[in-house]
């Protein structure tokens, strides 16, 4: 098991890993990360200022998909076990997600739409979650 923590904030990204990783961050601050087999990843996209993406994945094959538009987004994103999945999209300015994903073969799904809060607790194997915020 592999433990990966990535935070990018505004126009910096930093990654924190226990195994070897590659990290690409481009000017857009569009993040990929890429792993071996059996790799967590994460895509980050943020356009606008003062975004942040706080994610940290432990265990297998988990990914997830960030898009923060705006000002002042905000996503912590902590997913654990093997085969989650999380896209997470915020539009305009001031949302906040806070999401832990535990076990096998999750999916979270969250559209938010400006001055919007969520907060997102799932854990077992299986569920599924999907949830715009207007």
């Amino acid at each position: 098991m592999c433990n990966v923590t990535l935070k990018a904030i505004g126009l910096l990204a930093t990654l924190v890993t226990s195994g070897s990783a590659f990290a690409d961050v481009s000017l857009q601050l569009t993040s990929l990360l890429e792993r071996h087999a059996l790799a967590n990843g994460v895509d980050i996209t943020q356009l606008g200022d003062l975004n942040v993406a706080d994610v940290t994945q432990g265990g297998d094959t988990n990914y997830a998909v960030l898009l923060q538009q705006g000002v002042l987004n905000q996503v912590l994103l902590q997913q654990y076990g093997s085969g989650n999945q999380a896209q997470i999209r915020q539009f305009g300015n001031n949302n906040t997600a806070d999401i832990l994903q535990q076990g096998e073969s999750n999916l979270i799904q969250l559209e938010q739409w400006g001055n919007r809060g969520f907060s997102i607790e799932q854990i077992g194997n299986g569920a599924e979650i999907s949830i715009i915020q207007y």
